[in-house]
């Protein structure tokens, strides 16, 4: 029962990473959007449309945060696996579990951090030089991708810690096929 429970659970976090990636995929084709027009603006009229290109500019970053939340539900994120995968099954349980944890600390630590910065911005009302764009909006970017890695983490280790995992990583790659020769 509570392994059904569990894969629904599962299922449900990587349901929430597709919303959204789809969501990311609609922002990058607003983003390009927002450039054929401010280019059209530019060239065709004579006239700059102010502010787009700080838009077009956050809406990148936070697609870059929000990604990274996507690549972590899935373990897409880059890791540095070189020597461990030949280590023992054992070994390679416990430097998961150490990189987890590692992992939980740091995205928390930097939620909190940029938290703290994106509520001083919104304190000081700083806006953004051209297009007004209240500073606290892209700072709280940062703050809700590392939450949302913060949580994923710890829904990983709990997992773990039931003898699953949110993402099964498939075997490492040893070598490349060697590349046959061209016929004489």
């Amino acid at each position: 029962m509570a392994l059904d429970n569990t894969s629904k659970w599962v299922e449900g976090i990587h349901r929430a990473a597709t919303v959204l990636e789809v969501t990311l995929a609609a922002a990058l084709i607003a983003a390009v959007i927002m450039n054929v027009i401010n280019i059209v603006a530019r060239y065709v009229f004579g006239q700059s449309l102010t502010g787009v290109d700080e838009w077009q500019i956050y809406l990148l970053v936070a697609m870059a945060f929000a990604g990274s939340v996507v690549a972590a539900v899935r373990g897409q994120h880059l890791r540095m696996d070189v020597l461990t995968r030949y280590f023992p099954r054992t070994a390679q349980r416990i430097v998961g579990a150490v990189e987890a944890v590692g992992a939980v600390l740091l995205c928390g630590f930097v939620c909190a951090v940029s938290t703290h910065y994106a509520t001083r911005m919104h304190a000081i009302g700083s806006v953004s030089e051209n297009g007004y764009i209240p500073m606290w909006l892209p700072h709280s970017i940062v703050a809700l991708a590392f939450a949302a890695m913060t949580l994923v983490g710890l829904a990983d280790l709990v997992l773990r810690l039931m003898g699953s995992r949110l993402v099964t990583r498939p075997p490492a790659v040893e070598a490349a096929a060697p590349v046959p020769e061209a016929a004489s």
